[in-house]
């Protein structure tokens, strides 16, 4: 059975012109066959094998995809419900904003009050932002790749963006 990192992988090899399965493989220090089989979800993958063949490409949905995997993270960008188009993922993008949005005063109210006087309510709440504001977030980066490609900024592009801002605020 496909899974999600090896999807995003067998798509960034058909977005990728250039980019061959034994130059990744040798750059990666893997197989061609290995590689052959993780993009066929026939090979399971550790985080360090995603890791290493997300930078041996370096594709930004590559990484991300793999990073959602190791860290939880929710990822939109294969939402099947959707098209997959940059409007798609703007209106994604927005409703998950508003969803936090209306539930933020509830949860500024909920953590301001002492815990043994919160409502159960109040609990739930606290346990639900959190969850609320990363499904934002993963719409957002969404939202960005998408817009990075209609505008023609190629993924590398936008990686060496992120890579500056990371570098300039000490990320």
């Amino acid at each position: 059975m496909r899974n999600r990192f090896a999807e995003e992988l067998t798509l960034t090899f058909e977005r990728m012109e250039g980019h061959k399965q034994r130059e990744v493989a040798d750059k990666a220090h893997y197989s061609e066959s290995t590689v052959s089989r993780i993009r066929a979800g026939l090979k399971k993958t550790d985080p360090q094998t995603r890791w290493t063949l997300a930078n041996a490409i370096n594709d930004l949905r590559l990484k991300y995809t793999a990073a959602s995997l190791d860290y939880g993270t929710i990822s939109f960008q294969r939402d099947r419900k959707l098209k997959g188009d940059m409007f798609s993922a703007l209106v994604k993008q927005r409703t998950e904003q508003s969803q936090r949005e209306q539930l933020e005063p509830e949860f500024e109210a909920a953590i301001t009050t002492e815990p043994k006087f919160r409502t159960p309510e109040q609990n739930l709440i606290i346990q639900r932002y959190p969850r609320e504001y990363v499904e934002e977030i993963s719409a957002e980066i969404t939202a960005l790749i998408k817009q990075a490609d209609y505008a023609g900024i190629t993924m590398s592009q936008l990686q060496h963006v992120i890579d500056e801002v990371n570098d300039s605020t000490g990320g």
